[in-house]
């Protein structure tokens, strides 16, 4: 009788080994969610003889049924956060929305105090004899916290492959975006030019360009409403559209304004718009033209005095019809200073709260204008930002454009 006894133990213990060799051996070999769930489920119901089974897993903030069996109905997905309070095995009656009959045992897996899976059991009520559950619930528990353990891993794997995968698209795409930016230096006998841009992320929908033909400079600075992928698309739209008018047109200023206005419209369907500040300067006359379509007023210093380029028209895109464009005019001198630039600048935040502000860009470029360096004047102007946002993250891309004239 002993030894029967002991047989019995033993083809038991023998049994529960195979079975978690069986799970480690498909964990082992990366074997999918789907077939790695069809054998946790035939341990439960073929080898075990289980009659009920639901057994569920959180996936970031939502949860997921997993796999059901032996039930009438079809269980729902609901929030079961509120189990947390069971740190181990329960037994009591548990129901399920959905679910007709009503669960005797449940099974809460946790990692690092975080509620990872629930395994809800029963037996039919015509079960005769010792629940094959309350016989094997330590055993059918290791299996759960295994399997469950393996499918968040699972996920959390192919979440990075996934991150991965982005980034190199967004380091693809951030490549692509710095080569249609131009040289953020030049200079000629009549300007000096430097630019900066940095996005929030990789890629972002702030832009300078200017080109350089026949006796002049044109010049812009813009902002596409929105961050991310879609708005350096819609950017990268928006400059082919106005290399292409500046090549093969002789436009002047407001009729280019309002063709890209026209182009952005048809592209957006009212749902992006973007700012711009556009100038074309003659190198012979020293006349500058302007349009700023609700833009940041560019900045033209001449002699310490201070003039906000804002004449122009709204945001192209922002209406249906642009309201009339006004153009905008200055005589350029010799130490006349013209700086472009984007919101993300006077937007830079302290971590007190205060904005950097357009009053502080202004007393840099006043106190830098003296050495007749563009450059000198951007690098100030990134250095005064970052000490004074501090710790704080930026929130917004950032992009400068100033000009020196000789």
């Amino acid at each position: 009788m002993k030894v029967s006894r002991l047989n019995k133990k033993l083809a038991i213990c023998s049994f529960k080994i195979k079975r978690i060799k069986e799970v480690s051996d498909a964990i082992n070999n990366n074997l999918d969610t789907k077939s790695l769930l069809g054998i946790f489920n035939d341990i439960l119901t073929e080898k075990l003889e289980i009659g009920q089974i639901v057994f569920y897993s959180k996936a970031n903030t939502s949860w997921e049924l997993l796999c059901a069996s032996g039930i009438e109905g079809t269980p729902d997905i609901k929030d079961f956060d509120c189990y947390k309070k069971y740190s181990d095995i329960q037994i009591g009656c548990f129901s399920i929305a959905g679910v007709v009959t009503d669960f005797e045992i449940l099974i809460p897996v946790f990692h690092h105090n975080e509620l990872l899976s629930i395994l809800f059991l029963a037996d039919p009520e015509e079960k005769i004899g010792v629940s094959p559950i309350i016989k094997h619930l330590n055993f059918i528990q290791s299996i759960t916290n295994l399997v469950s353990v393996a499918i968040v891993n699972k996920r959390l794997h192919l979440e990075e492959i996934e991150k991965q995968r982005l980034n190199r698209e967004l380091e693809l795409a951030a490549d692509m975006q710095n080569s249609l930016i131009p040289d953020n230096d030049f200079a000629n006998k009549y300007i000096k030019l430097n630019a900066f841009y940095h996005p929030h992320n990789l890629i972002g929908g702030d832009y300078y360009d200017y080109f350089i033909d026949d006796g002049r400079i044109v010049f812009c600075m813009a902002d596409v409403s929105g961050k991310g992928i879609s708005a350096a698309i819609f950017m990268s739209n928006f400059q082919a559209r106005l290399h292409a008018l500046l090549k093969n047109t002789d436009l002047r200023l407001p009729e280019l304004v309002n063709r890209l206005h026209q182009d952005i419209d048809e592209m957006s369907k009212g749902d992006r718009f973007i700012t711009l500040f556009i100038a074309e300067y003659n190198f012979d006359t020293h006349m500058m033209e302007y349009v700023n379509a609700g833009h940041n007023p560019t900045l033209f210093l001449h002699k310490n005095e201070l003039t906000l380029l804002d004449k122009g028209t709204t945001g192209l895109g922002m209406v249906q019809e642009l309201p009339k464009v006004k153009l905008g005019s200055e005589v350029i001198r010799k130490g006349d200073v013209i700086l472009c630039y984007t919101d993300g600048i006077t937007e830079t935040q302290s971590e007190k709260g205060d904005w950097f502000g357009e009053e502080r860009l202004i007393e840099i470029v006043k106190e830098e204008s003296k050495e007749n360096s563009p450059k000198r004047i951007n690098d100030v102007i990134i250095k005064r930002t970052q000490e004074f946002k501090g710790k704080m993250a930026d929130h917004d891309d950032f992009a400068l454009l100033t000009l020196c004239f000789n």
